[in-house]
């Protein structure tokens, strides 16, 4: 069975449609791994949107109301790469019955992630249903932390695991929140930095994920290592500053991230041994 993830935030903006696309694009070019993103934001899908989708065929709103079968939604971006679009226009649908429908196709996937709607409703209550775990995207501002903070709140009383949170749009400005700040606030540990990386807006224009088209970017790198604390696997970054950066001392493993990223990993894995 494959593992379902919830990407959420109760905030537009913050980069979690983004975070879903290039997650599940490097857990597959990277990693080899077998991935389904699904849009499960009903209201204002745009996830296909990212990758040129416009009109597909059949989407997860046919599927929810009884008019598609679920495999004949899901759409091959390219090999190990899948997506299960919504629909632009669409009629109403009941948001709660999308457990069901991710269930019946665990089997096919290693991980499916799901694009979650940024607003405190039924489209997000549904999303963590579905979910076996999920990731909180966050960025480095007061607003946005005090939205993550219900988001984590929910998730709790919904009994959803938390893995931790995406911070993305990072500046490495002394005005922005600090790791520090943001963690004892959400009481969550932050697995991943994203930079603010005008790479992102490039690639959308592309209509390609970020993580395929820059491959050296320092954002690239950090999906790289969230995706392989997910797959139990190494990841040694090879660019030459980072080799640079080694014979000083510094690692992946001495930054918060990466120090949470092991803690994670290895309490993850020692519960399925």
């Amino acid at each position: 069975m494959g593992r379902s993830i919830g990407i959420i935030s109760i905030k537009g903006g913050v980069g979690k449609t983004t975070t879903t696309l290039n997650l599940g694009a490097t857990l597959s070019h990277k990693f080899g791994k077998e991935v389904l993103i699904v849009d499960s934001n009903f209201t204002a899908p745009n996830l296909a949107l990212h990758l040129g989708i416009v009109k597909p065929e059949a989407t997860l709103h046919d599927v929810l109301r009884g008019d598609a079968d679920v495999t004949k939604a899901i759409l091959k971006y390219e090999e190990g790469l899948y997506i299960l679009p919504s629909s632009l226009m669409h009629k109403r649908v009941n948001p709660l019955r999308l457990k069901r429908v991710i269930d019946t196709i665990k089997k096919s996937f290693d991980f499916i992630l799901l694009d979650s709607s940024p607003n405190l409703n039924e489209e997000m209550l549904a999303t963590m249903i579905a979910a076996d775990e999920l990731f909180v995207v966050t960025t480095p501002d007061y607003p946005t932390l005090s939205t993550t903070m219900r988001a984590i709140k929910l998730a709790k009383d919904k009994g959803t695991p938390i893995n931790g949170l995406i911070l993305n749009k990072v500046r490495g400005k002394n005005f922005e929140l600090s790791i520090e700040d943001i963690e004892d606030a959400a009481e969550v540990p932050v697995l991943a930095v994203l930079p603010d990386d005008v790479g992102f807006l490039h690639s959308l224009s592309e209509l390609r994920p970020h993580t395929l088209m820059n491959l050296n970017a320092d954002s690239t790198v950090e999906f790289n290592h969230l995706a392989a604390s997910l797959v139990n696997e190494e990841y040694q970054d090879t660019r030459f500053k980072t080799k640079v950066k080694r014979l000083f001392g510094s690692t992946d493993k001495t930054t918060k991230q990466g120090f949470n990223r092991t803690v994670f990993k290895d309490s993850r894995f020692s519960r399925t041994k």
